[in-house]
């Protein structure tokens, strides 16, 4: 039997966490659910989810549409899409059976790949590798959720890049079962020959539409804090959102300003998932609203230790640092000071 084997490539960097996060594992049940029920999808699909963030992990490896089971979505930081490319290179080698005089082998893999942002370290090199050597052998559609993801870079890697502009659940529902439709489409081709996806209905996809080849990468438009809890040493991530989030008009803002998103508590894995030292620095002044603790419940999520690290304290004086085990002295007053941030 020949497999149809569908890659997807998932950014679950810390920009991703709360509605992005767990819109993604329920479109990723949604997509398995429905091909599920497909006869041809049946036949002929197999399945691998491959996550990054500070590194990238095959959580799924390839696996009958039958009995795939969708993973849990970890969450880290950083933006490593370079170790997914390697990864999904090295997964192409060794897990997709090529065609030879011999055997027929399995039908031309499609990868979705889905970020929300732009890689945290240099991919030109791995790119090229791509271009060399698999770009014939795989054929790539890259979504980017929003404006912040690094279309010029996305285009060098393929020709399908296609921006996703929707805002509410009932969008991404529509987002997800387009891409059930592509797949289900592709095993109904597999029956005489396989081609490159078609991707001329994409334009008439409400929130989906083609990247314009001139269109630069834009800043990120978040920032990603992470703490722990001063009484349960439980970590957290709160999540603000750039009030000025048109890309025209980001260049004019010279007082850039990031409203509150949420505060969500997570696990220790995301550490195992996070690139190390993957943060950078902002003004606390340019963050607009604190957070209580989601774990204990204290007054404030942001109080910035002298070893640079954020925990939550309840009022003014001493607290101990759930990080470097230090006391730390608090007190109200004014003046604006530093606080490390997640790559994103």
């Amino acid at each position: 039997m020949r497999r149809l084997p569908i890659f997807f490539l998932l950014d679950v960097s810390e920009s991703m966490v709360g509605q992005p996060l767990t819109s993604l594992e329920e479109g990723m049940h949604r997509i398995v659910g429905s091909l599920q029920k497909d006869p041809n999808a049946l036949e002929s699909v197999y399945v691998s989810v491959i996550a990054f963030a500070g590194k990238a992990e095959v959580v799924s490896p390839l696996t009958e549409i039958a009995t795939f089971y969708t993973p849990r979505l970890p969450i880290g930081g950083g933006t490593e899409l370079g170790s997914a490319l390697e990864l999904l290179m090295h997964e192409i080698d060794t897990k997709v059976v090529p065609q030879t005089r011999e055997r027929k082998g399995d039908w031309k893999p499609i990868v979705f790949l889905i970020t929300d942002g732009e890689p945290t370290s240099p991919i030109d090199e791995i790119i090229k590798r791509w271009q060399a050597n698999y770009a014939k052998r795989a054929t790539i559609v890259a979504v980017g959720l929003g404006h912040s993801a690094n279309y010029a870079m996305l285009e060098q890697l393929t020709p399908n890049v296609l921006i996703y502009e929707g805002s509410s659940d009932e969008d991404f529902r529509k987002f997800v079962d387009w891409i059930s439709a592509s797949v289900k489409t592709e095993t109904q081709k597999v029956e005489h020959t396989h081609s490159v996806m078609e991707l001329i209905d994409l334009a008439k996809h409400d929130n989906l539409k083609k990247v314009d080849a001139n269109q630069s990468p834009v800043d990120p438009n978040s920032v990603i804090l992470t703490g722990r809890c001063q009484k349960t040493k439980r970590p957290y991530l709160i999540k603000y959102l750039r009030t000025v989030t048109v890309p025209m008009l980001q260049k004019y803002d010279k007082n850039e300003r990031f409203n509150l998103d949420g505060i969500f508590p997570i696990s220790e894995d995301y550490f195992n998932w996070t690139k190390p030292d993957s943060f950078g620095e902002v003004k606390a002044s340019s963050l607009i609203g604190v957070p209580s603790c989601p774990h204990c419940g204290a007054m404030t999520a942001i109080a910035s230790c002298r070893c640079g690290r954020i925990m939550c304290i309840q009022g003014e004086g001493e607290a101990k640092c759930p990080w470097c085990d230090s006391i730390n002295y608090f007190e109200y007053g004014e003046g604006d000071f530093d606080i490390q941030r997640g790559q994103g």
